[in-house]
Formats: C-alpha cells, structure tokens, sequence
C-alpha cells in the first residue's frame, strides 16, 4: 500500500514543531493517506442537494442517519438489514409515528454534541431557512414527513403524513442524513454546502473545483477512531489516466473501471478488484415530444434494443436486467413479470402503424458519468436502425449540456435507494418527479395516466402488503406500455485498489469509509 512519504513527512513535522513550542512531545499520526481517483467531484455538499452518483459516494462519510443499513450484514453488499446508527432505539408508536433515542455524547465535526434539536432542523421542510426549503430529488422522499419533535435533549418523535409502511427504510437512506443545525444557521447555505458539518468518520478539509477534495479525520467519530488520516478524491475523468495513476502508486482506489481493464489491473501483482453489481438501473429516458409523442415509436425504441448483447459485449456477462422496474431484493419482487422483451419484427410493425417516417431522433450524452454509456449507445443506434430508426447521437462534455433543447434519449440511471417502489419508481417517475413535473421543459411532461398515479397512491399509503403488491404488478405494467423509459441493465461496478487496502463495495453508490470497512495492511476488513 502506497503511504503519500511526502505529505505524511510534512504533517509529522508540523506536529512536532507545534509540540515543540508548547511544550509537549510530538504525537505522530501514522495512519495512511488514501487517495480515491473519481470521474467528477459533486457540485455541492449539501446532502439534500446533490444526490447523485458523484454526490453520494462522497456525503455518505460525512453525514450518518438515525438507522443504518448495514449493506455487509450477509456479505453481499446488498443487505437491507437495518441497525442503529445515530439512534441507539426506535419504537413505532403507529403506522405515521416512529420515536428514537439518540445516543449521548455523539460530535459533530466542530465539536457541539448531537441533540433532538439538530434532528428536527435536518428533517423539516424548514431545512436551510431563507432559501429553498428542500432540494430537488430529496423533496419525494422527505416531503413525507409531517413533523418531528424533540422530546427532550436525546429523544425524539417524527411523524409522517400518511401511513407508511417503509419508514424505517426511508429514514436509513438517501435525504435523512443528520446535519449541525447552529453551523448551518450560522453560516449560511452557501457556506455550508461546500464544508459542511455532520457527524461522520471525516470531515472537508480543503476543495478545489475540478481538481480534488480533501477530507480529513473525525477523530470523535462515535463509530471508532478513522482508520485513514485523509481522505483525497481527485478527478481524474480519464479512465486510463485512473489505471495509471493506479499503477505508479498516486492513487490508493480507482473507481468506474470497464470489465475489460480488469485483466490489466490484476496483471499487476499489488493490484486487485473489488466488483457488485449495483442496485441501480442504466434508463433510457424517452421524452414524450416531437417524433416520440407516439407511444408505438417509444414501444419500437425499447423492442429493438437487444440487452442481452449489450450485456455480453460491454460488461463480459457478469450483470443483469431487472424484470421491470424492480429488483430481485425487493420484498415484494414480482418475479412472475415479464422481461423486457427484444423483437425487431414487433418494433417494424409498430413503426409503420404509428406512421413514422425516418424523422430524426436525437439522443444526446454527457460523457464521463455513466460508464460505458457512448459504447452502448453506439450500439444501440445501429440495433435502432436495422429497424428503421433515425437515431442521431450526440455526445456533449456533461449532463447539464445534454438536456438542452431538442434532445428525445437521455441516459440515466435509477438508483433503489431501499428495495421496495418507494425507493425508485415512485420517486424518480410519480407525480411529484421531475419527469411528471418539467417546469424547464413542459414539452417534454409525461402526461401519465391517472390510473397510474392512483395505483403509486396506493403504494404510499397502504400498510396491506398484498394490496400494495397488486398494485405495483399493474403499475410496472403501464410504466411498460407508456414506454417513457426502458431499463437497458444493472451495471457491474469495478474498483481498482491497492493490495494493502483492505475495502468493500456497496450496491449502492455510496463509499463506506468508516472503521469497520476500511482498513490496511496483509488481513482484510
């Protein structure tokens, strides 16, 4: 394992002159620096603001919830086991209302100590007053929530609005992680979404757009001592720029690496791979406009993709396709369902009922987010146009550039952010999504049917588990056959380390950095 000589020679020797001149003998800090090379950095830290891929491998060491999913309770990084994390007990009280004990004496990073009042500001719509209450994605997960009220100092009561059979899922995922409630106040949201204050292993040292991000040890962490002095993720958008750096030692962990670099890597005999499959779908979003208004041409677009070529050629086999927009993990996995189905012939008929007539169709990309998302779209436009599609690509330096104006495709991905709908489908594509609701672009609104809002209603607000199972079963199939999306693939997540970095993945994007899942040396976490 590679320790930064230089940067960790510097630090010892500042400690020894500060000890020197009050007095005191140096203490040394022989943990190791760990460097992570990313493909992009998130635009801001606050943990309801940004949530996606870039974002939440980053946050999720910063921030913890009241529950915590303990992802490696079978090994599988998959797990939906729940465990206290800043919440020490819970006790339903009825189907809206759920009362935690916090545990006494947790710090956040500038030291105040964790209370009922730092819960009751991070979960409101409050959050962040004098600016937008609740941000963007957050808003479908925390808008659930009623009121919460701090009993006393370490006790604390949260009511949801509606019934809610998921809340302690809800409540151990994405949105509910737990912030300094003074330290916001005081310095405001700009200041605070670029160093913000939790309670977790480590905490933002320095940030320089573009180029990396430093975080350094929170050694009052309630979970442990860290194991790593510093945490730096530098972008590095390259993948053979990752690997290389990999290889000559400036980087401890590389993330987002092809499967047909992998033989590469464990060519190297201090280099190894760590690989999930992610609870994340690779989506086409197919915007309900222009030469796709027709539902028959946005049907033909998903039947003439062949999944499981592109399964085999891009990721060697080693993903799946989900059965519609759910997982196997799901407690109510519909496995009866069918696959996304290829046929060419089906695709030509609906294309020449729906009258269309060679129009273009463009399908435009940021680059370096979704691995291996150009060479799946290169793909996809010659399977597109052996049934006559006139699909343009258009690739575009980021995301942002890519849903301008005039696009029809758009890549995306939808994460299970806990294994049920209302992780996923309810979310990312209910009423209240941006799909449903594009103040930006009305033009590209999908018009969902109203059956199938009723039936996501349902899923909400039903403490019936049969009731809730039949309802999903007929909402996966009108999300179908309205075709304003289509699922290509799960992908398979590879990470490169060095051997004497001890770390496992998670199905989620989240980078788990704490104690217990990360360690160095010969033995393993």
């Amino acid at each position: 394992m590679r320790i930064s000589t230089l940067a960790k020679a510097a630090r010892l020797l500042r400690s020894a002159v500060v000890a020197s001149l009050i007095g005191l003998p140096a203490l040394a800090d022989d943990r190791p620096d760990l460097t992570v090379a990313v493909n992009a950095l998130p635009n801001s830290l606050e943990s309801i603001e940004e949530q996606g891929n870039v974002a939440v491998r980053i946050t999720y060491t910063l921030f913890d919830s009241l529950i915590r999913r303990d992802f490696l309770a079978d090994g599988s990084g998959t797990s939906a086991v729940l465990v206290p994390g800043l919440a020490e007990s819970w006790t339903r009280v009825d189907d809206r209302t759920m009362d935690f004990k916090l545990r006494e004496g947790v710090k956040f990073h500038n030291g105040d100590e964790l209370t009922s009042d730092d819960v009751a500001f991070s979960l409101v719509p409050g959050r962040g007053a004098g600016q937008n209450p609740i941000f963007g994605e957050a808003k479908t997960y925390m808008n659930t929530i009623s009121h919460v009220i701090p009993l006393d100092r370490y006790n604390v009561r949260i009511v949801s609005k509606e019934p809610d059979i998921l809340m302690e899922q809800r409540i151990a995922g994405y949105s509910f992680w737990i912030v300094n409630a003074r330290e916001y106040l005081t310095v405001g949201y700009e200041a605070f979404r670029r160093k913000p204050v939790g309670t977790g292993p480590y905490k933002v040292e320095e940030w320089v757009d573009g180029e990396y991000l430093k975080l350094v040890a929170h050694d009052d962490y309630f979970g442990g001592k860290p194991t790593a002095a510093s945490i730096t993720y530098r972008v590095v958008p390259e993948v053979s720029a990752r690997i290389a750096g990999l290889v000559s030692g400036e980087y401890d962990i590389a993330v987002n690496i092809p499967p047909d670099q992998v033989a590469t890597i464990r060519s190297y005999d201090d280099l190894k791979v760590e690989r999930i499959v992610l609870d994340n779908s690779h989506v086409l979003r197919l915007l309900p406009y222009g030469p796709l208004a027709d539902k028959r041409v946005r049907q033909a677009i998903s039947l003439g993709i062949d999944r499981k070529l592109l399964r085999d050629a891009l990721w060697e086999g080693q993903n799946y396709t989900p059965n519609g927009h759910q997982l196997p993990s799901y407690q109510m996995w519909i496995e009866e369902f069918p696959e996304f189905e290829y046929n060419p012939e089906k695709a030509k008929a609906l294309l020449a009922e729906a009258g269309y007539n060679g129009e273009e169709i463009v399908y435009r990309l940021g680059l370096n987010y979704y691995l291996l998302s150009l060479e799946a779209a290169q793909a996809m436009q010659q399977m597109w146009r052996e049934i006559g599609l006139n699909v343009k690509l258009e690739p575009r330096e980021n995301n942002s550039q890519a849903a301008e104006a005039g696009v029809h495709i758009l890549p995306w991905s939808n994460t299970h952010r806990f294994p049920d709908p209302l992780g996923s489908l309810v979310p990312q594509w209910g009423k209240s999504s941006g799909v449903q609701k594009n103040k930006e672009f009305p033009e590209r609104t999908w018009h969902a049917p109203a059956r199938f809002n009723e039936l996501l209603d349902v899923l909400i607000t039903s403490m019936d588990w049969d009731e809730r199972r039949a309802a999903y079963a007929e909402a996966l199939a009108i999300w179908n056959d309205e075709a304003v999306g289509t699922i290509l693939y799960n992908p398979l997540e590879t990470y490169a380390l060095r051997k004497g970095v001890n770390w496992k993945p998670y199905g989620l994007y989240y980078m788990d950095f704490r104690p217990y899942n990360l360690s160095f040396g010969d033995g393993s976490n």
